[in-house]
């Protein structure tokens, strides 16, 4: 808890430090000079699948190109054209140490009267500051906008006077879309999200028929999500006549344990790694989608109902995007909020308020916003079991 505190206490000062130093409340460049833009998108595969419906937008009207790390470039390559700027993206604590290394560093442009790209838009800001030195440094874009830099604002033509997502109690794509607005002058209109069956693809030997429900174990090891006895106890207590589906993290550290603690029939294990599009396949034809808040998840429960959890991100930010209101109800020490999609699905997210999230994956020894799942399991399977009952009952009405 304390190194949550502590990073969000830093972040906040360098804000401030960052207000302080914008050049500017408006950009300093003209909207109808932006015809070519660069964004940078080299961050985890989840946020890369979060903001797709918005780069999808600016695809249309700009000549755009995605700034990508080898970890995220075979997703973003399959919407735009990209360029690969490095290996993978940092943790939390390897950014921190990315943050100080360059506090004394002196960035210069080079000279030039040609550049790549009208503008650079930052989405990520001081999170990846040695991307935005290097891009700077090599003079690819006339102009730079982002998210607030701290004292490295002095290098920003348009600030906004935020950050993306830490002390923004709103989903992310709002807080994107007001950057847009900023900085290019122009609406957004804000979807539910991207829909991947058009690349889905059935995986080799997956023939399941009847219902099922795929169940995302991973999570718990970056303070997302309950433990694998807790998804154990979930799929063992829930009335389901189908088939319960288990996926897990890359490599499986988790199946052997989850084949332990399980006590029925009606489970199948998928123990080959899937491709996202072979995924996209399997959760299309399930009846709901169960996990914790992860990128997996966010790609996943597009295509489906989905029950997801939270731990140590802030659930208002990274919830699914809806243009419907979320409906909030309590329940001992749990909240648990709920909407629907343009296609009437639902989306249900079970939290519990504390007041050191988010803890970037670095978490701590007692993790109240998992324990407190974990300890709330019987209220948490009445909320599935209802939800899995409507479904059922709405197919056979139909």
């Amino acid at each position: 808890m304390f190194s949550s505190f502590l990073i969000k206490l830093l972040a906040g000062i360098n804000l401030l430090i960052g207000l302080a130093f914008r050049k500017g409340l408006k950009p300093a460049y003209s909207f109808c000079e932006i015809k070519s833009i660069l964004v940078k998108r080299t961050d985890r595969l989840g946020d890369a699948y979060f903001v797709l419906p918005l780069l999808r937008q600016l695809a249309r009207d700009y000549d755009l190109t995605v700034l990508t790390s080898r970890y995220n470039d075979f997703f973003l390559r399959e919407f735009f054209k990209t360029k690969v700027f490095c290996e993978r993206p940092l943790n939390m604590v390897g950014c921190v140490k990315m943050i100080f290394k360059n506090l004394f560093l002196r960035i210069r442009r080079k000279k030039t009267q040609h550049y790549q790209y009208d503008l650079f838009l930052d989405l990520n800001g001081i999170r990846e500051l040695d991307i935005f030195n290097k891009v700077y440094q090599q003079n690819l874009c006339k102009y730079y906008a982002g998210f607030n830099m701290g004292i490295w604002n002095l290098m920003l033509d348009y600030c906004y006077p935020w950050y993306p997502a830490l002390f923004r109690r709103k989903n992310l794509l709002e807080v994107y879309g007001e950057f847009l607005k900023k900085s290019l002058g122009i609406e957004v209109g804000i979807s539910f999200g991207t829909d991947l069956s058009i690349r889905a693809k059935a995986p080799d030997g997956f023939s399941l028929k009847g219902d099922f429900i795929l169940v995302n174990i991973a999570g718990r090891g970056k303070f997302r999500g309950p433990s694998v006895r807790f998804y154990a106890e979930l799929i063992n207590a829930l009335d389901f006549s189908g088939v319960f589906v288990v996926l897990d993290e890359l490599g499986n550290p988790n199946l052997e344990k989850a084949k332990m603690l399980v006590r029925k029939d009606n489970v199948f294990y998928l123990t080959r790694t899937l491709s996202i599009w072979e995924l996209s396949y399997v959760v299309a034809k399930s009846k709901l989608y169960i996990g914790a808040d992860s990128g997996i998840t966010h790609i996943l429960q597009h295509n489906t109902n989905a029950i997801i959890f939270f731990g140590g991100v802030e659930p208002q930010v990274w919830r699914p995007y809806s243009q419907n209101p979320y409906l909030k109800k309590r329940r001992g020490c749990l909240w648990i909020e709920e909407t629907s999609t343009d296609q009437d699905r639902f989306k249900k997210i079970i939290y519990t308020p504390v007041w050191c999230r988010p803890c970037f994956d670095i978490g701590c020894r007692r993790p109240r916003c998992i324990l407190v799942l974990e300890k709330n399991e019987k209220i948490i399977v009445q909320e599935i079991q209802k939800s899995l009952n409507d479904i059922l009952s709405s197919r056979l009405n139909s």
